[in-house]
This record gives structure tokens, C-alpha cells and sequence, in this order.
């Protein structure tokens, strides 16, 4: 029994480890499930370990990304070089647990001059609480007409604005002056500034600074379907 108690105990940790990564997979992947930008979690080949909704929405369409038989696949030979690249580092930060950068940042040309995807790879640590990742890396798609659509979303149901107060807000987001905001939609500077009141009224915001604070904490998109 002596002799046992030890290979019983090792077998004990090792289930709760595996009971306690397959809980934080799941609810990463939940979590991930809430983001308007698609998400992806692959491995060093570049087979697909999961991809978030938004990600097998985009993936769907075909529409430069897709998913074919658990591969990531792009229509460009730029988008397809930079991954298979950022693949490769990533490749050999698994291997020999060096300290490079393993990361990339690139578009992908969509078809009917559409805006284009903005990809960003990030390498994921080799082990978590003891535990190997299942993913070598993590790829965020972001479609910029959508994200757009979805933070004006997220503008009028968080914030109860309406459609003009709501772009108004998204304006103050990015940065962007107000009276340029007026000339491209062709309004007057009196009418943005109008929806500007009632943007601070609804927010309880009284100085710029303030509510410019509090949009920034909703830059992130969520899905509110």
C-alpha cells in the first residue's frame, strides 16, 4: 500500500490538472464566443483548435479567410506567406523556448473592394498551471465594416443613444474633430454639437474628458445578438 499511495496520488493530480484545464478551455472558449472580432486558436501547422462565432461567420463567406478541413486558409499569397512565416516562429518558440518574436500583422484583400480583414498572430504561453496548451497561437480577424456596425450597436443599446448621437460618440472614439465629423456627413457643426449635449446628458458626463473615458471603456465589441 506504501508503494501504491504515491502512483495514486500522481494519478489524483493529474486528473484534477486535466479537470481544471478542460474547465478554463471551455470557458475561454465562451468568452471568446463574445467578441464581435473573429478568434481563433491554432496550432503551430496551422490546423484550427477553435474558432470563435464571429470567426466561422467570416469563415463562411469565403471572402479572402477560410476554414477548409481544420486549415486556416487565405486567398492572397501575401496573407498565406506572413501566416505560414508567423507559423514557423511560432514553431520555433515551441522547440527551443526562445525568447523571439513570434507575431505578425497583416490585411487580407476582400473581393468587391470591400474593406479589408486586419489579422494579428500572437504566440499563446507553452503551459498553462502546469498543463501543455492545446494551441500554439491565437489569430484575431477583424472585419472593420462590421466592428463598426456592431460599436454603434453597442453604443445604442449600452448607452441608449440614438443613430446620430450614437455616430457622434463613435466620432469621439477614434478621435476625431468634430467639425471634420460635420463636414464629411454634411451636417451642420450646430447639430453634432446638439447631439453632443444630449450624449453627456444621457451618460452623466459633464466634461469632455469624462465621457470620452467612459466610450473609451466600450472600444471593446461584444456581440449583443
Amino acid at each position: 500500500m506504501e508503494r501504491l499511495l504515491p502512483h495514486l496520488q500522481q494519478a489524483f493530480d493529474v486528473a484534477r490538472r486535466l479537470k481544471r484545464a478542460g474547465e478554463t478551455r471551455h470557458s475561454l472558449e465562451r468568452a471568446l464566443d463574445w467578441l464581435a472580432d473573429g478568434v481563433m486558436l491554432v496550432r503551430a501547422d496551422g490546423s484550427v483548435v477553435y474558432a470563435n462565432a464571429a470567426m466561422q461567420a467570416t469563415a463562411r463567406r469565403g471572402d479572402g479567410i477560410a476554414i477548409k478541413k481544420g486549415l486556416v486558409e487565405f486567398a492572397t499569397a501575401e496573407a498565406r506567406s506572413r501566416f505560414a512565416a508567423a507559423m514557423a516562429g511560432i514553431g520555433r518558440l515551441r522547440e527551443h523556448s526562445a525568447k523571439i518574436a513570434a507575431v505578425a500583422d497583416f490585411s487580407v484583400t476582400r473581393r468587391f473592394d470591400r474593406q479589408a480583414y486586419l489579422v494579428a498572430i500572437r504566440p499563446l504561453p507553452i503551459e498553462h498551471d502546469g498543463a501543455k496548451a492545446d494551441a500554439d497561437g491565437i489569430v484575431f480577424v477583424r472585419d472593420p465594416a462590421s466592428r463598426n456596425a456592431t460599436a454603434l450597436h453597442m453604443l445604442r443599446e449600452v448607452l441608449d443613444l440614438t443613430d446620430a448621437e450614437a455616430g457622434v460618440a463613435q466620432a469621439l472614439q477614434a478621435g476625431q474633430r468634430l467639425e471634420d465629423y460635420a463636414r464629411i456627413r454634411a451636417v451642420s457643426i450646430h447639430t453634432v454639437y446638439a447631439h453632443l449635449r444630449s450624449i453627456k446628458d444621457k451618460t452623466d458626463c459633464h466634461r469632455m474628458g469624462e465621457l470620452i473615458r467612459k466610450l473609451n471603456d466600450l472600444q471593446v465589441p461584444l456581440r449583443l445578438d
